[in-house]
């Protein structure tokens, strides 16, 4: 007899409570802006799912693929805390673990996990090897199912259903999970999960992927066995797109070797919903469904997009407990800017030094360091980091920590031995222009400040710095030894050796501290205390490849 299923899902929502602003193309060509999602509306929809099931007599299951932490001033102000509060209070039955959630380190993952109501899945995370003194042990907490416990059984209408979770296995080198958490292979997870899932005598799988859509398609090929994939990270849509403009797009669900693929976008904006049917082998044999945008306001020419109001509760929890303090940071200007300030990531030949903004920021962590703590030779910031240009006017602190830095990530102080520091401005500058290796993103160019470099993209690998200062006084420079120390501060990521940074690995040994800073808070006193903010010259050069 045919198993139904009533299916919900979302990912990438990075707290994005109040959903986002969403540009829709109407059928004459014309351009409309409208706010789109936001918890309070995906809880009035979920709430009406869930009866429409209960009538049907049909089990409802709501699915969240991951990274509900980072992107919005929400996290900046209230971390981990927010997320667990309102993400509990839309019920979902289970989570993937993103990358993003371990941008703190575990503490703040632990810290979500113990506070929500609901089971988190990842089974190829392994934390056996974490010490008996661990500061935030992951290991053991009863919502988790990881390496150890790796699936979750659910009875739904009297079927036996298996969930599990799959995260990337490279977590170490895109966020910031403690040193002994460990990631295990992808495939060799899960035929080891799946053996005993079916040994275990269950045949509906399903698999909470944050691996992107194009994984999630090379483990239905290789997976025949799953009934379906719930898949995040590469903020994948699927469906009719007609009203982005978008007039190709791949159904919803994508079906790929048998299996069917669930993508819903991102920041909150939209919801996955589907009916399935699977045979007794666990096989989906119908899948009806579309992704839902959900706008405070309807759009007349777009009909088939209809306004969704917002749940009462947890609309008023938002306006009372969370929104008076946004508002507080966006009322009052901390500086001003006489003229635009450009971001971008990489130099080229209209940029030839790349972004303005970047060296601010670089600029803005080395002092509020020195403020701090005193002593600081430099200050050393990945362009990733800074999420966009400013136009000239005031800013305020929500700009800062809403918009131009919205990842809310700590500052590390450590030591340095020139030559470790010379290595991670070459491999950073490799990484990001693909220069000799296979690089993972734009995102690693490094800005700089109290440093002066040149790097020389002709010059053999590893002696492409081909010189490098540090200001040892005001206005006065001095060339790097590589064997000397220096005092340096960079975000916790960059400090831990991410993306292109692995030289600084090494500093993992030397004596370092976490400041209690983040790159908004760095940047904010900073702002506040120059009043004016205006490009400066550059520091970095990079000279690239002559044709």
């Amino acid at each position: 007899m045919p198993v139904a299923l009533h299916l919900a899902h979302m990912s990438d929502c990075h707290s994005h409570f109040d959903g986002a602003p969403l540009r829709l193309l109407t059928p004459d060509g014309q351009s409309v802006m409208r706010e789109c999602g936001g918890y309070p509306r995906i809880a009035t929809r979920l709430a009406q799912l869930r009866a429409e099931a209960q009538a049907c007599a049909i089990p409802h299951l709501f699915l969240h693929a991951g990274d509900t932490f980072q992107g919005s001033l929400y996290f900046n102000r209230f971390k981990e805390r927010a997320n667990a509060t309102l993400l509990g209070q839309l019920a979902p039955d289970a989570m993937v673990i993103g990358n993003h959630e371990f941008d703190l380190g575990n503490e703040a993952l632990r810290d979500f996990i113990r506070a929500v109501p609901f089971p988190v899945l990842a089974a190829n995370l392994d934390s056996r090897h974490e010490p008996s003194d661990a500061q935030a042990p992951l290991r053991g907490l009863p919502n988790l199912f990881d390496a150890e416990r790796p699936w979750l059984e659910k009875n739904l209408g009297g079927t036996r259903f298996a969930l599990l979770g799959i995260t990337l296995s490279q977590m170490a080198d895109i966020a910031n999970p403690d040193l002994h958490t460990r990631f295990l292979p992808v495939e060799e997870t899960l035929a080891q999960t799946l053996a005993a899932i079916q040994r275990a005598g269950i045949r509906h799988i399903i698999l909470l992927s944050h691996l992107g859509i194009e994984q999630d398609k090379k483990l239905a090929e290789r997976f025949p066995q799953l009934s379906l994939i719930v898949g995040g990270h590469t903020h994948s849509l699927l469906g009719d797109l007609s009203h982005l403009g978008i007039s190709h797009s791949e159904p919803y669900p994508l079906w790929h070797a048998g299996v069917p693929l669930f993508h819903a976008g991102h920041s909150a904006q939209t919801l996955g919903v589907c009916r399935l049917l699977f045979d007794d082998t666990g096989r989906a044999i119908e899948a009806d469904g579309r992704t839902e945008w959900l706008l405070w306001e309807a759009v007349a020419e777009l009909p088939a997009l209809t306004a969704i109001a917002p749940e009462p509760t947890l609309e008023q929890h938002l306006a009372h407990h969370y929104r008076p303090v946004l508002s507080q940071m966006a009322s009052h200007s901390i500086a001003t800017l006489p003229a635009p300030l450009h971001h971008q990531r990489l130099p080229d030949a209209q940029h030839p030094h790349g972004s303005e903004l970047a060296p601010l920021v670089a600029e803005a962590m080395r002092w509020s360091t020195r403020e701090q703590v005193g002593r600081v030779d430099f200050a050393l910031h990945n362009a990733g980091g800074v999420r966009c240009s400013l136009e000239a006017g005031p800013i305020t602190e929500a700009d800062i920590a809403g918009r131009l830095l919205p990842f809310a990530i700590p500052l590390i102080l450590y030591e340095v031995y020139g030559q470790e520091l010379i290595d991670a401005l070459e491999g950073a500058i490799n990484n990001a222009t693909d220069n000799g290796v296979v690089g993972n993103g734009s995102g690693s160019f490094p800005y700089v400040a109290g440093l002066d470099y040149r790097y020389d993209a002709d010059a053999p690998l590893g002696r492409r710095i081909t010189h490098l200062r540090w200001e040892a006084a005001p206005g006065q420079w001095e060339n790097v030894a590589p064997q000397a120390r220096y005092r340096g501060v960079s975000s916790a990521y960059t400090a831990a050796g991410k993306e292109g940074y692995m030289a600084l690995r090494r500093t993992l040994s030397h004596p370092r501290r976490e400041l209690g800073l983040t790159l908004a808070d760095a940047f904010v006193r900073w702002a506040r205390h120059q009043g004016s903010l205006t490009a400066r010259p550059p520091l970095g050069h990079y000279q690239p490849r002559r044709a």
